[in-house]
């Protein structure tokens, strides 16, 4: 698996990078803490990890690079009180490169509205159950933006 450019886009303490590290993944991953909940981004910094903290309301500046994995865990589910998902979605297909997936993993009571607007851009969705079994309230969205017919 080749993954050059992450972006964990509720990274909390940094788990999902120290993840990656522990995987031996060579890669670059870009730690993001909402606004909309505390601010982890010590943590993140001692740990030796890199971050930023972002308003996913507004645009993600990401100039010059462009992300092979997108890792959204519980993010649209509580943004939702305050943005609109469907903008939160269509940014992450402007900074998600094209062959690139988007791992969702939230409330299963905003799944069906995800994956509507994931087909609606054009990514290939699969709705998937956790490792705990059709009876949690939440289930993972795996999404893969395909390369452009050429």
């Amino acid at each position: 698996m080749r993954l050059r450019n992450v972006m964990d886009m509720r990274a909390g303490f940094g788990g999902f990078a120290a993840a990656l590290i522990n995987q031996n993944l060579d890669s670059w991953v870009m730690n993001v803490v909402p606004v909309s909940g505390p601010n982890t981004l010590p943590v993140i910094y001692d740990r030796g990890l890199i971050g930023v903290m972002h308003d996913w309301c507004e645009p993600f500046d990401t100039y010059p690079r462009t992300y092979d994995l997108l890792h959204a865990s519980n993010l649209l589910s509580v943004e939702k009180k305050r943005c609109n998902v469907s903008s939160i979605m269509l940014e992450m297909d402007r900074i998600l490169r094209p062959g690139g997936v988007v791992y969702i993993d939230d409330a299963l009571s905003i799944m069906d509205e995800l994956v509507k607007i994931a087909k609606a851009i054009g990514w290939r969705a699969a709705l998937r159950e956790t490792i705990e079994g059709p009876h949690t309230s939440y289930r993972v969205l795996v999404c893969n933006k395909d390369l452009p017919p050429g």
